[in-house]
This record gives structure tokens, C-alpha cells and sequence, in this order.
């Protein structure tokens, strides 16, 4: 059973928090949506290799274009990538952030 303490979300310094920092509301959707990498190069430090794969930390941003479908149209919205996670294998959860505020109609 995991602790109260593993429980708790982390922010960015890797400091526990409970304070909720979004400052939009989230809603579900099931929008088919389409990231268009921009041209670019990410570097970053090594932190460990081996012959399967490695792991390095950048402070680079990875910047895409994400096409969505809202009100029979299609919307594009340059974004940048925030978070990646691993769900499970071979599928991946990614978190964007767009680079202006989407209006109330634009969204699926």
C-alpha cells in the first residue's frame, strides 16, 4: 500500500506540493490529434547508456505544431512539449503546452 508521502504530486524543484498550479480547466476529450515536429535539434547531458537505449536531460525545448479538429474545423496551435510518460509499453502520454491561449471554440 503506498504511503501518504509517495502519494503527493512533485513540482518542478522536485519539492512535494498539494497546490494545484493549473490555471485552466481541464476537460476530457477524445479529438484525433495530430504533433508536427518543427526542424530542430535538442541537446542535452548524458545521464546513462547502454545498447538498448539512453537517458539525457536537456533544457531545450521541443517544439511541435498540434492539429486538432474543433467545430467541424481545423485548428493548429504551435505548442511546446512539457512531459512525456511511459503508460505502458509502447504507449506513450505526452503534455504540451500551446504557445498562445486557445479560445473557447477552437477547442474539440
Amino acid at each position: 500500500m503506498a504511503t501518504q508521502e509517495t502519494q503527493r504530486p512533485y513540482d518542478r524543484t522536485g519539492a512535494h506540493t498539494t497546490v494545484e498550479r493549473r490555471g485552466n480547466v481541464r476537460r476530457g476529450t477524445h479529438a484525433v490529434m495530430t504533433a508536427r515536429l518543427e526542424p530542430s535539434q535538442v541537446m542535452g547531458g548524458g545521464r546513462d547508456v547502454s545498447r538498448t537505449g539512453a537517458y539525457f536531460i536537456t533544457s531545450d525545448e521541443i517544439r511541435i505544431e498540434l492539429v486538432f479538429s474543433a467545430g467541424g474545423r481545423e485548428v493548429r496551435a504551435p505548442a511546446k512539449i512539457t512531459r512525456v510518460e511511459a503508460l505502458s509499453p509502447g504507449t506513450l502520454g505526452i503534455a504540451v503546452q500551446f504557445e498562445r491561449r486557445l479560445h473557447e471554440n477552437e477547442l474539440p
